[in-house]
């Protein structure tokens, strides 16, 4: 039997977080509109606590992990223990982006976490991208009710 691997595209990996999104977000948006919330301030109200406590898998391609972490473990390296590093001031402003390096550096502190105990760079990261769950969504709420949620049965705040 031949097995090559397939790389998984972008949409699937988002199709997948977004599920796993939605199981968290319409029990809770459920439980809020039973309590007598309204349905707008419930939405917003649901997403935001999925999103913060949420614990999902990392919705990320192997070779773009790898490379990622690879940098940040090198870029750590020369500048020392405690140094992380923004491209710009404009893009360290911006939510989106700082919710993207916040989820590389915790996908790098799970694999130097690995590392130590003697892994390879690219077992530890399968590992983590397969067994570990992230501390959140990395997405901003606005996200979430504007394309996540505006396919389900209610639709999203503009």
């Amino acid at each position: 039997m031949n097995y090559t691997y397939q790389k998984p595209d972008r949409r699937m990996l988002c199709q997948q977080r977004d599920k796993e999104f939605l199981a968290l977000y319409l029990p809770t948006l459920d439980a809020l509109i039973e309590q007598g919330m309204s349905e707008s301030k419930a939405r917003r109200a649901a997403a935001e606590f999925t999103i913060t406590n949420g614990h999902p898998h990392y919705h990320v391609d192997h070779e773009r992990a790898y490379r990622c972490v690879c940098h940040l473990l090198s870029a750590r390296d020369k500048k020392g223990n405690g140094a992380r590093s923004y491209r710009t001031r404009e893009e360290m402003g911006l939510a989106k982006r700082r919710l993207r390096q916040q989820m590389w550096y915790e996908i790098t502190d799970h694999v130097r976490a690995l590392t130590s105990r003697g892994m390879s760079i690219e077992s530890a990261i399968d590992h983590v991208l397969e067994h570990c769950r992230a501390s959140r969504f990395f997405i901003t709420p606005a996200t979430a009710l504007t394309k996540i949620c505006s396919n389900t049965r209610f639709r999203a705040l503009r």
